[in-house]
């Protein structure tokens, strides 16, 4: 069956996601099993909160969703136990301090992408650095085993980060969502099973 972008929109609507991206994290989620039931996920460039509502769904009780966003958002209030929102620069030395006090993570999800301009090279270029810092974070506040989905766009840098990638995780799969727009340059790179080992406390709700 052929999908348009005018179909994943009106069935984000009709399932009460306010993006059609929470497709693309489906389909992942489908092939990868992501998330698992009672994960603590951090969800970075959370906003408009897709990716976070279906994290929370799918780690099911005892799970925990921490989504961060330089842009407000709110989620429906019947998920607030379990959900934490951050608004901020996840790179401000604040912002990450507070992030990791709330780790370590079974799974970070990030959909974030850089401002583009149009120029391929200097957008590739700004979504390399964009990756490769949320890769860098990620490995500070993994849990041993724990997996990670990065947006990458295509025709840049990007192999650079899939070997960095490949050092660090048991297994590193490519994946481009069916729900992605035809003429998008994104991409994902999923790892799966962190081999490093954060010794964090367990995160604080109260």
């Amino acid at each position: 069956m052929k999908h348009t972008s005018d179909h994943y929109a009106k069935k984000a609507r009709d399932e009460g996601y306010p993006a059609r991206s929470v497709y693309k994290l489906e389909e992942m989620q489908a092939k990868y099993r992501i998330v698992k039931k009672g994960d603590r996920v951090l969800d970075i460039g959370s906003a408009p909160g897709s990716w976070s509502l279906f994290a929370l769904k799918q780690a099911g009780p005892g799970g925990r969703v921490v989504g961060v966003d330089p842009a407000e958002m709110k989620l429906d209030s019947r998920n607030t136990a379990a959900f934490r929102f951050i608004c901020g620069d996840i790179f401000s030395e604040e912002v990450a301090e507070t992030i990791s006090g709330m780790g370590p993570y079974t799974a970070v999800l990030s959909d974030a992408a850089p401002s583009t301009t149009g120029d391929r090279i200097v957008d590739t270029a700004r979504s390399y650095e964009l990756a490769a810092r949320v890769f860098e974070l990620a490995v500070t506040v993994l849990d041993e085993g724990g997996n990670l989905v990065i947006k990458i766009f295509q025709g840049g840098d990007e192999r650079t980060l899939y070997r960095r990638m490949e050092d660090e995780f048991s297994r590193v799969k490519a994946f481009k969502p069916r729900a992605s727009k035809k003429a998008s340059m994104e991409i994902y790179y999923i790892g799966i099973g962190f081999m490093g080992k954060n010794d964090r406390c367990r995160p604080g709700w109260d």
